[in-house]
C-alpha cells in the first residue's frame, strides 16, 4: 500500500512538474518586445533667444536639444532665423522696417504696371485694380483701406529683434491684393523716403532683370580627387549638387584640382551641358592652362602675378594684406568680414564656397547679358565689370549696390528665384551598380508634370527610352530608375550622365556619374623567383557573360610574339560585380610582359623573374616591449624591420654603412605629441609608410601579420587591415642577398572619397639629412637634380618619363633608388620637410607616387627599394636589369 502511494505520488510529482513546465512554456510565449528608437520623440528641446549687442548688433534664434540628458546639441531654429534674415536684408538695403509679400514681385514683374502715388479712393476705383502699382500712407484714406486688408504682423512679437526698438523704426509694407484674376500692388510706409527709395529698387530691379540673366555659381569650390588628402565629392558630383541649386558655372579650387582642368572642359562636353567648369588654386584662377605650376616651390608674391599674368588670367588677394599693396593684383578675395570694402570700393571680388563637407553654403551671382551662354570669358568679365553679388551664410550678400539691392528684392519676394531656378523642384541622381536612380522631390502644393530627359556619353547606353514623362503630386517625391550599359571604353573613368527635367513652369538639371575601374586589374610591376611566381587578376564584368574565360600569358620581351607561358581559368562575377585568382606563373629567370585577356579586353604588364638565390631569414621580437611584435627581415646586405603598426617600414638599414637610409622617429613619440586632436594630423614615425588622408588612416592602425615564408631564397610576410569594409592588403618581400625590398599593395575600398594613396619613403640618408644629399627625377624632359633648403620647406610634383626616383648621400657615398609602376600614378610628389613644419619638426625628403584608388575591384599597386653603398646609378641599373623600371610610353 505504501508502495501504490510512493508510486502516486511520485506521478503526481511528475505530472506537477510537466504542467509547470507547460505553463512556464505557455508564458513565455507570452512575453513580447516593446522597445522602439525614436530619437526625435525623446529629445528635449528647450529654445534660446538672444536680441541685442555682444561685440556687434545681432540676433539669435536656436534650439538647445538633449537627449538622454547628457547628449547636447545646439541647432539654429529655422523659421526665427529665416524670418530675422529677412529683417537684415532690409537694413542692408536701407530700407529699414521692409516686409514684402512673397510673391509680390513675382506677380509684379509678370505684367506691364502704372503707379499711382498717393491716389484718392475714388481714383482708385476708376482703375478698376489692373495693373497698378499703389504707393500710399497708411494714415491717409486710400491707407488705411488698403492695410487694413492686412493680416496682424505676428512675427514682430515673436522675434523681438534689435530693429524693431529703433527711434526711427517705419514699417514699409509691400503686398498685393486679390480679386479673381485681377491684383493690386501696394507699397505702404508712413514716410516717404523708404517708399520712393522701394519704388527706385523695384525699378532697378526690373531693368537689370531686363538686361542680364542671373548666373549662379560656386566659386573655388573644392574637391581632393588629386590628392592624399580626404573630402567628399567628385568633380561630376559637386557639379551635380550645385546644378540642382540652380548653378551654371564652377571653379575648382582644391589642392592639385588644377591638373583637372581639361577633364572638367571634357565631362561637361560628352553630355552637352552648357555649363562651365573651370579651375584654380587659391588665388590665381581663369588662366588658359595650368601647365608647369608648382604650388609648393612659388615663395614670392610676385611669382604667383607674374605667372597667372603670363598665362592670361588673374590673381586676387585678401582685402587686408600689407604685403599685397605692394603689387598689382585683379581683385579681392573677399569674406563676411569684407562686406564694406566689397560693397564700397570700386574694386573686382570672388568669394570662395569650399567643399561639401563645408555646407557649400557660399554662392556667387553674376549678371550675364540677357540670352548670351555662359561662357568662361563672360564669367571673368562679369567679376571684372563688378557685375556680381556674393551670397554668404543666411542669405547675407556683398557687392554693388545696384545689383545687391535688387538681387536681396528677390530673395525677398522668395517665390521669383524659386522660380527662376527651379527650386521648388529637387532633383537627386545616382548610381548603384549599373543603375540609375533619379530621386524627384515637389514641394509645391500642386502637382507638376514634364519630361525627364537623360542625356549620355557615347560610352554609356541605356536599355529603354531616354526621355519619359513624369508627374510628381504635390508634396511627394518620386523615383525614376533606370538600367545603364557600359562599354568597355566605359572603364577605369568617371562617366558623367546628365539629367534633364522640364516642366511647365521651369526646368532643373543635375549630373550624375557612372564611375568604374579597370575591368582588368594586376600588378602592372612584378617581381618574383622562378619556377614559380603568384600573379593576382582581379576581373570586373561590365558584360552580361557569366561566367567567362581569363587568359593569362607571359610574353618574351624581345619576341611579343612568343608566350613562354600560358594559362587560362574560369571567372565567376555578376554583372557590376568582380572577381580574383591567382595565376601560378612558371617561368625561367628573364624579363618578360605579361598580357591578360579577358572579356574582349587585354591588359599588358611587366615581369622580372630572377634566380632563385641566397639566404634571407625572418624573425619577430618586441623590440619596444609594447606587446606589438615587430618582424626583422634580413640577408646579407640589408636589414629590415617591419611594424604592424601602420604596416611599414621603420628601418631599411644597409650593412656595409651600418645606416639606416629612412628618417625615424620610432619609438620615441613626436614632441608634440599631446597637443589637441594629434592623431587628426600627419604623425612622424618615420620609415616607408602611406598617405591616405591627412593624417593618413594607416598611421595608427596596428594590422593583423601573417608570415608566409620565413626562410630559403626570400622572406614573405603580409599584413591585413580592415578600415570599416576599406580592406588594404600589404605583402612584404626580401629578395635573396640583394637589397631588393617589395611592398604589393592589394586595396578594396567601398568608400570612394579615400581615392588617392601615397606610398612613400621617408629619407634621410646617411647621419643626416642635408645639402650633400642629391635627388635625382626622371623626367618627362630629362633628369633633374634637387637638394634640400635648409632654410625652408618645400615640394615639387613631376611628371615622369620613367617609372624610379633615386637619392644620393655624396658626402657618405650611399644611394637609394625607388621603382614603381610609372603609368600608375598621377604624379610623383616630392617634399623637403623643415623643422618649422607644423606637423613635423624635423629634416627628411618625402617621394609619394600618388595613385588613384579604384573601387569595385581589387587594385594592385607594387614600390620596390634597393639601397647600397655607391652611387645611384648602380641602383637604377640593378633594378632595369630585374626589369623593375617601367618607361612611359
Amino acid at each position: 500500500m505504501k508502495k501504490n502511494y510512493k508510486i502516486i505520488f511520485s506521478l503526481t510529482l511528475l505530472l506537477l512538474v510537466i504542467i509547470s513546465n507547460m505553463v512556464k512554456a505557455q508564458n513565455l510565449d507570452d512575453y513580447k518586445y516593446n522597445g522602439s528608437f525614436n530619437p526625435g520623440e525623446n529629445s528635449v528641446k528647450t529654445p534660446f533667444q538672444f536680441n541685442g549687442y555682444t561685440n556687434y548688433w545681432h540676433d539669435i534664434y536656436r534650439q538647445n536639444i538633449r537627449y538622454g540628458n547628457l547628449f547636447k546639441l545646439v541647432v539654429p531654429n529655422v523659421d526665427y532665423t529665416i524670418a530675422q534674415s529677412k529683417l537684415d536684408i532690409a537694413d542692408d538695403m536701407q530700407i529699414p522696417g521692409l516686409n514684402v509679400q512673397e510673391g509680390f514681385i513675382k506677380n509684379l514683374f509678370q505684367t506691364e504696371y502704372v503707379v499711382l502715388d498717393q491716389p484718392s479712393v475714388q481714383k482708385l476705383g476708376e482703375s478698376n485694380g489692373n495693373n497698378i502699382l499703389v504707393v500710399t500712407d497708411p494714415d491717409t484714406e486710400t491707407g488705411k483701406k488698403l492695410t487694413g486688408k492686412l493680416s496682424e504682423n505676428e512675427w514682430m512679437a515673436r522675434l523681438k529683434s534689435h530693429q524693431y526698438n529703433a527711434k526711427d523704426y517705419s514699417e514699409v509694407n509691400a503686398f498685393f491684393l486679390e480679386n479673381g484674376n485681377k491684383k493690386m500692388f501696394v507699397i505702404s510706409s508712413k514716410n516717404k523716403e523708404l517708399r520712393d527709395k522701394l519704388l527706385a529698387v523695384i525699378k532697378d530691379a526690373k531693368d537689370i532683370l531686363g538686361k542680364y540673366d542671373l548666373h549662379r555659381g560656386w566659386f573655388g569650390t573644392e574637391t581632393l580627387m588629386k590628392s592624399v588628402t580626404i573630402t567628399p565629392g567628385h568633380y561630376l558630383e559637386v557639379i551635380g549638387k550645385g546644378m540642382n541649386e540652380g548653378n551654371t558655372w564652377f571653379t575648382f579650387s582644391g589642392y592639385m584640382d588644377f591638373l583637372a582642368q581639361q577633364e572638367l572642359i571634357d565631362y561637361m562636353k560628352k553630355v552637352n551641358l552648357p555649363v562651365i567648369a573651370d579651375v584654380g588654386f587659391e588665388q590665381i584662377y581663369g588662366l588658359k592652362n595650368y601647365d608647369g605650376l608648382q604650388v609648393q616651390s612659388m615663395f614670392t608674391i610676385d611669382s604667383w602675378i607674374k605667372y597667372a599674368h603670363e598665362k592670361e588670367g588673374f590673381v586676387f588677394r585678401r582685402v587686408y594684406d600689407n604685403e599685397a599693396d605692394k603689387f598689382q593684383y585683379d581683385g579681392y578675395i573677399a569674406t563676411e568680414g569684407n562686406k564694406e570694402q566689397i560693397d564700397n570700393e570700386n574694386v573686382p571680388f570672388i568669394s570662395k564656397t569650399g567643399s561639401l563637407i563645408g555646407g557649400a553654403e557660399n554662392s556667387m551671382i553674376l549678371f550675364i547679358n540677357k540670352g548670351q551662354q555662359i561662357s568662361k570669358e563672360g564669367l571673368y568679365e562679369a567679376i571684372m565689370d563688378r557685375r556680381e553679388v556674393a551670397v554668404i551664410e543666411g542669405g547675407k550678400m556683398m557687392g554693388p549696390a545696384l545689383y545687391r539691392n535688387a538681387l536681396e528684392l528677390l530673395l525677398l519676394d522668395r517665390v521669383f528665384l524659386e522660380e527662376y531656378f527651379g527650386d521648388r523642384v529637387n532633383i537627386e541622381a545616382t548610381t548603384e551598380k549599373y543603375q540609375l536612380t533619379v530621386n524627384m522631390t515637389n514641394t509645391y502644393s500642386h502637382s507638376v508634370s514634364g519630361n525627364l530627359e537623360i542625356v549620355l556619353p557615347s560610352e554609356l547606353k541605356m536599355s529603354g527610352n531616354l526621355t519619359t514623362q513624369v508627374s510628381i503630386p504635390a508634396n511627394s517625391t518620386k523615383t525614376v530608375q533606370f538600367a545603364l550599359i557600359p562599354s568597355a571604353e566605359a572603364m577605369g573613368k568617371a562617366n558623367p550622365v546628365a539629367v534633364h527635367y522640364k516642366w511647365e513652369t521651369s526646368k532643373k538639371s543635375t549630373l550624375a556619374m557612372l564611375k568604374l575601374p579597370r575591368a582588368i586589374s594586376v600588378q602592372q610591376l612584378l617581381y618574383g623567383h622562378a619556377p614559380k611566381v603568384s600573379y593576382p587578376v582581379s576581373i570586373h564584368n561590365f558584360t552580361g557573360k557569366t561566367p567567362f574565360p581569363v587568359k593569362v600569358e607571359v610574353l618574351d620581351v624581345n619576341n611579343p610574339k612568343k608566350a613562354v607561358f600560358s594559362a587560362s581559368k574560369t571567372f565567376n562575377a555578376a554583372t557590376g560585380e568582380y572577381s580574383e585568382m591567382i595565376f601560378d606563373l612558371d617561368v625561367k629567370p628573364g624579363k618578360y610582359n605579361v598580357r591578360v585577356s579577358a572579356l574582349g579586353l587585354e591588359n599588358l604588364s611587366q615581369l622580372g623573374i630572377g634566380v632563385a638565390a641566397g639566404h634571407p631569414m625572418l624573425y619577430e621580437m618586441d623590440l619596444n616591449s609594447d606587446g606589438v611584435m615587430e618582424y626583422r627581415m634580413e640577408n646579407d646586405s640589408v636589414q629590415v624591420t617591419l611594424l604592424a603598426t601602420g604596416a611599414r617600414v621603420i628601418e631599411y638599414i644597409v650593412k656595409s654603412k651600418k645606416d639606416n637610409v629612412f628618417f625615424k622617429l620610432w619609438p620615441e613619440k613626436a614632441e608634440d605629441d599631446k597637443r589637441l586632436f594629434r592623431k587628426r594630423g600627419y604623425y612622424p614615425y618615420g620609415g616607408f609608410e602611406d598617405f591616405l588622408g591627412q593624417g593618413s588612416m594607416e598611421t595608427h592602425k596596428v594590422y593583423d601579420v601573417e608570415v608566409l615564408k620565413k626562410e630559403g631564397d626570400y622572406v614573405q610576410l603580409r599584413m591585413k587591415a580592415d578600415y570599416y569594409g576599406n580592406e588594404i592588403v600589404k605583402t612584404f618581400t626580401l629578395y635573396g642577398n640583394s637589397p631588393l625590398l617589395e611592398v604589393q599593395f592589394a586595396l578594396k575600398f567601398i568608400n570612394p572619397d579615400a581615392n588617392v594613396i601615397g606610398p612613400q619613403p621617408i629619407l634621410e640618408l646617411g647621419a643626416k639629412h642635408w645639402t650633400e644629399d642629391v635627388f635625382t627625377v626622371p623626367e618627362l624632359d630629362g633628369l633633374h637634380e634637387y637638394r634640400m633648403k635648409p632654410e625652408m620647406y618645400y615640394g615639387r610634383l613631376f611628371f615622369l618619363k620613367e617609372g624610379w626616383n633615386a637619392g644620393y648621400d655624396s658626402q657618405e657615398n650611399i644611394s637609394f633608388v625607388g621603382a614603381f609602376p610609372v603609368t600608375e600614378p598621377l604624379f610623383l610628389h616630392m617634399w623637403m620637410n623643415h623643422p618649422s613644419n607644423g606637423e613635423a619638426h624635423y629634416y627628411y625628403t618625402e617621394f609619394q607616387p600618388w595613385v588613384p584608388i579604384s573601387q569595385k575591384t581589387t587594385m594592385y599597386f607594387s614600390y620596390y627599394m634597393w639601397a647600397t653603398g655607391g652611387s645611384w646609378e648602380n641602383g637604377v641599373k640593378a633594378l632595369r636589369d630585374r626589369n623593375l623600371i617601367s618607361v612611359q610610353k
